[in-house]
């Protein structure tokens, strides 16, 4: 069900054990082939996906799309959000809904600079609103963390920013955004060890570093071994994890 398509009557006669869903994206550049959208449209696909799978367990809130982007401004096109902006933006939203009754939330984050912020407001959230209101964060791909082993091609830094997993689910969700002409592998030669290299290596150590100084044109990650066909699969797999998460939440498990 979608929170912006009821009237207010329907809102008030929902059942308030449904799961709140908040979406998170980011409007930021992705590399020479892929859309300023991409992290916002793969996550409101799986959104809407979630909710096709559980449309009477859960209630999804449109979609936030601004997120937190510094490292992208670099960039013609990007927005971002501070990061204190974003986090009360997003304790808003729960706080209105926790208002009127709703009490099991899943912040579902699909861009990696929001990452440790919807963490950070979920445990906010749960000092602000008591040991009731139940604020769970999950970033989408690590839901899949094991299952993407058999689904990649690329090795440990091909899956980054705009590389083998989102052009992927791209070419299923909005294939005629895709510049298929303009696709190319980008991404910091020598990277550190200690540094996250990939969506699944995020590394030991953590570092705040413009886009620009890693990459010739803001990819991270090697698009050419995207397809349709395992973009549905990622999709899939995602899908069914999260419902599953969602299944646990309700039942008190997580």
């Amino acid at each position: 069900m979608f929170l912006y398509e009821l009237i207010w009557q329907q809102g008030a006669n929902l059942d308030r054990s449904r799961v709140v869903l908040i979406p998170f994206g980011s409007v930021e550049q992705h590399s020479l082939h892929l859309p300023l959208g991409t992290d916002s449209i793969i996550g409101e696909a799986i959104a809407r996906r979630l909710e096709q799978e559980l449309p009477e367990q859960v209630l999804l809130l449109p979609f936030t799309w601004l997120g937190c982007s510094r490292h992208h401004m670099d960039f013609a096109g990007s927005l971002t959000a501070e990061i204190d902006t974003f986090i009360e933006v997003g304790e808003q939203l729960v706080s209105s809904m926790s208002e009127h009754g709703f009490r099991i939330f899943i912040l579902l984050n699909s861009h990696g600079g929001n990452t440790n912020k919807v963490s950070l407001m979920a445990e906010k959230l749960r000092y602000k609103l008591g040991p009731t209101v139940k604020v769970v964060a999950v970033t989408y791909w690590h839901l899949i963390s094991e299952e993407i082993k058999s689904i990649r091609e690329t090795p440990i830094g091909g899956m980054g920013h705009s590389g083998e997993l989102e052009t992927s689910v791209m070419l299923v969700v909005r294939p005629e955004l895709v510049r298929n002409d303009l696709i190319d592998a980008d991404g910091p030669e020598e990277p550190s060890k200690f540094e996250g290299r990939d969506l699944f290596a995020s590394g030991k150590v953590s570092v705040a570093k413009p886009f620009k100084e890693m990459t010739r044109h803001g990819g991270i990650g090697d698009p050419r071994k995207a397809s349709r066909e395992k973009g549905e699969r990622i999709l899939a797999v995602i899908v069914e994890n999260l419902a599953e998460v969602v299944v646990e939440i309700r039942s008190g498990k997580i």
